[in-house]
């Protein structure tokens, strides 16, 4: 039976392959999947509470957050995560295993359950192969420490993916905006110098046909016209020299200087980033979890 092959999720079969229930573990509680199961638009799943909880988290970037196995945007409609897809094979799939799990038995020894792990062969398996089995020379654990050790380790990974996750979310929110800005002024200033160009344009053409009036009045052979006329076209032409735009076009990129910025500090501080060093080191002594805690004692080393 495929599910009976590999049982937990830090196992892996001859091949390389990664154990079925490292397939069924949710990447953020670290536990096998909880109904509902959605499925995001990469095609990576999620317990539908953890992926509330990341939408709960990214609600400021207005419904988008990471997938945090594969980090692909998802974006969410005005349902959140009550809009995504049930995965209903993935459910039935860890109803299947669980009942699996439950009844595994040790393949040398005949209704032994499993109930230790072999360090040395990394694998799981019975007291009975530790004590006159092909694991006496092994050195070998609790399965239940080794599951919570591996389950605290992967969850050390994962707050620490969540971590990066979270710097490049602020960084492309500050890149976003910074952009936004240097985009708002020069249309700004694009809208400014079109609206000149108009004013421009608009008074040109005026003046141009009180110029071809004035030219026409002074073709007219009646005196008392040419006199009557003219009275009206120097209002005009005073009114129209009063009126012209004074404001002169200045090159836009000139006036852009203020968002010229050196992101060296940034980015040696990027560069440094790494674990806390020290002579203090520390190593887990013992380690409890569940769903939604992880309590850890340490002890130095």
């Amino acid at each position: 039976v495929v599910l009976g092959l590999s049982v937990f999720w830090f196992q892996t079969d001859p091949g390389g392959a990664p154990s079925l229930e490292k397939q069924l573990i949710c990447p953020i509680c670290v536990e096998l999947f909880t109904k509902p199961v959605v499925i995001l638009p990469c095609q990576h799943n999620l317990c539908r509470s953890c992926a509330n909880l990341l939408y709960q988290v990214h609600l400021p970037t207005i419904g988008r957050f990471r997938c945090p196995s594969c980090r692909h945007e998802v974006v969410l409609d005005r349902h959140g995560v009550y809009g995504l897809q049930r995965n209903l094979l993935v459910e039935n799939i860890i109803d299947v295993y669980k009942q699996e799990v439950s009844n595994m038995t040790c393949s040398d020894h005949e209704g032994e359950k499993v109930n230790i792990y072999c360090l040395t062969c990394r694998r799981p398996t019975c007291s009975l192969c530790k004590v006159f089995g092909s694991h006496q020379s092994c050195t070998v654990a609790p399965l239940t420490h080794v599951y919570e050790q591996q389950k605290v380790y992967a969850m050390q990974k994962q707050l620490v993916s969540q971590k990066f996750d979270r710097l490049f979310s602020i960084v492309d929110e500050r890149r976003k905006a910074m952009m936004e800005r240097i985009t708002s002024e020069q249309e700004e200033k694009t809208g400014h110098a079109q609206a000149l160009v108009r004013c421009y344009g608009d008074t040109a053409e005026a003046n141009r046909k009180l110029m071809e009036r004035a030219s026409s009045s002074m073709e007219d052979p009646d005196t008392a016209a040419f006199v009557q006329n003219s009275r009206e076209l120097i209002s005009k032409v005073t009114a129209a020299a009063s009126s012209c735009p004074t404001e002169t076009l200045t090159p836009g990129f000139e006036n852009m200087n203020h968002y010229t910025f050196t992101f060296s500090q940034q980015e040696e501080v990027l560069q440094n980033i790494d674990f806390p060093r020290g002579k203090d080191l520390c190593r887990v002594n013992e380690c409890y979890c569940d769903k939604s805690v992880v309590l850890v004692l340490l002890s130095g080393q």
